[in-house]
C-alpha cells in the first residue's frame, strides 16, 4: 500500500527507524519520570527534523543508525513518506506532552504518552508502523483518485460545456 509516495522519493533505513523508536519509549518514559517539559521539547524537535527529512541533524536518528551499525545489522531501505508522516504525528504526540506537563495536567501526559509508547512499541518490537498506515489509508482516500491540477494549479475544464436541463 506504501509503494509509491507523493512526499518523497527518499528511502530510510527501516532497521534504524525500529531502533529509533525503541529510543523514544525511552525517552518518553524518562521525561514522564522527571516530570520535565523540555524532554518532550526536544523529542518533538527531534521528531519535527524527522518528518522534514533532516534525518542527519535529528539525534535520535544518528543514536539510532550508530546502534545498528554496531550491532551489524544491514540496512533496510523503504520509502520515507510515511515514516516522515509518521514522525509528524509523533512531533504533535510529544509536543502535546510538554503542553500538559507545562500546564500541571499528568493524567492527559500520561494517556498522550502511553499513546505514543504504544504506537513506539508497535514499530520497534513487530515493525508495525500506526502512522504510516495511517498515511496509507489517507492516500488511498485522498491521494491518486483525485484530478491532476491543470497548467495554472487549476483543474481542467471538460472541452466542451455540459448543458444544463431544466425540470
Amino acid at each position: 500500500m506504501t509503494d509509491s509516495c507523493p512526499i518523497s522519493s527518499e528511502l530510510v533505513d527501516d532497521r534504524a527507524t525500529r531502533l529509533g523508536a525503541g529510543l523514544v519509549i525511552v525517552l518518553t518514559l524518562a521525561s514522564l519520570g522527571l516530570g520535565t517539559v523540555w524532554l518532550p521539547l526536544l523529542l518533538a524537535v527531534d521528531f519535527g527534523l524527522r518528518s522534514r527529512g533532516w534525518n542527519r541533524l535529528s539525534p535520535v536518528a544518528q543514536a539510532a543508525q550508530a546502534l545498528r551499525a554496531a550491532a551489524g545489522l544491514s540496512p533496510t531501505p523503504i520509502n520515507a513518506g510515511p515514516k516522515r508522516f509518521a514522525a509528524l504525528v509523533g512531533a504533535v504526540f510529544t509536543l502535546s506532552i510538554a503542553l500538559a506537563l507545562h500546564f500541571h495536567q499528568t493524567r492527559s501526559a500520561r494517556v498522550l504518552a502511553a499513546v505514543l509508547i504504544s504506537c513506539a512499541a508497535l514499530e520497534a518490537f513487530l515493525g508495525f508502523c500506526v502512522g504510516c498506515k495511517v498515511y496509507s489509508l489517507i492516500q488511498a482516500t485522498f491521494g491518486p483518485s483525485r484530478p491532476a491540477p491543470g497548467p495554472l494549479g487549476f483543474q481542467a475544464l471538460p472541452a466542451r460545456p455540459v448543458p444544463l436541463e431544466h425540470p
